[in-house]
């Protein structure tokens, strides 16, 4: 009988166990195959700039997709947003609200742009997004989200939000203000008095004259009115342009005004003795 040493013994066992764990391996491979997987196409080739430029097109257009800008918290409805301006339509030149000018003036002029074309409701509301700049579209980006769903409750909201801009008609206790300067010229006193009184909405005549009558300087215009009230704006504007005429003739030649001055005041005197 063959006795073994205890290192002897030891190294049987060692080496026995690294026999039977080698085996097992391989076995548990044969039965267990593993497939490298596949070269990625990416890595197989370098993109043409033709290709990479498509590629990031894909990407944008998946990034721009209505229902990526629906999961945002926006004012608009789903559906509003969900449907796009045509291509074929460029709205241009429409002018901005800030949020410190007249709103209902603003809605004015964007509904005479928009006339001319032809757009669903929810395109319009788009259209007069894109009009609001500053504190009128920190207004509209505050906004409840999916609360706008027509472009009729977007202008209500709007008019009413701004409402404290909107222009106020002027009284005709206004003009009363319009008085005429030490030495203005009449031309640019009428001037002024028209502009007035385009600001005052539905101005009686009668009491039209009356009040530029007393805010006339004295002189040959104001005593023609007071004399011959004019019936109308038009008729007012006509008979200025007369004396309008005569003072800068004496303007421009001195001599010829002192003249007519002379007369009108030797006239003047004649009146007083009859």
């Amino acid at each position: 009988m063959i006795q073994l040493t205890q290192e002897a013994l030891l190294a049987l066992i060692h080496d026995a166990s690294t026999r039977a764990a080698a085996q097992a391996m391989a076995q548990f491979a044969a039965q267990h195959p593993i497939n490298p997987p596949p070269p990625s196409p990416c890595r197989s080739r370098k993109l043409s700039p033709e290709e990479e430029e498509q590629r990031q097109e894909e990407v944008n257009s998946r990034v721009s997709r209505p229902e990526v800008a629906q999961t945002q918290e926006h004012p608009f409805s789903t559906a509003i947003l969900a449907e796009a301006l045509p291509a074929s339509v460029k709205v241009s030149n429409l002018s901005e609200y800030d949020g410190t000018g007249d709103p209902q003036e603003h809605l004015d002029k964007f509904y005479a742009k928009i006339d001319w074309y032809d757009l669903s409701d929810a395109a319009y509301c788009k259209v007069f997004r894109t009009t609001l700049s500053k504190r009128a579209l920190a207004w509209f980006n505050q906004l409840p989200a999916g609360t706008i769903s027509s472009l009729e409750q977007l202008t209500q909201r709007f008019l009413h939000h701004f409402s404290m801009n909107k222009r106020v008609p002027k009284t005709a206790a206004f003009l009363f203000t319009i008085r005429q300067r030490e030495n203005e010229p009449l031309r640019d006193y009428m001037q002024r008095f028209v502009e007035a009184v385009h600001e005052v909405p539905h101005v009686n005549h009668e009491l039209l004259a009356s009040i530029i009558q007393q805010n006339l300087s004295p002189g040959r215009f104001k005593e023609s009115i007071a004399g011959k009230p004019p019936s109308t704006m038009e008729n007012l504007l006509m008979r200025s342009q007369k004396y309008i005429r005569i003072e800068e003739s004496n303007a421009s030649d001195p001599f010829l005004g002192v003249k007519r001055k002379g007369r009108e005041e030797e006239k003047e005197q004649k009146r007083k003795r009859t």
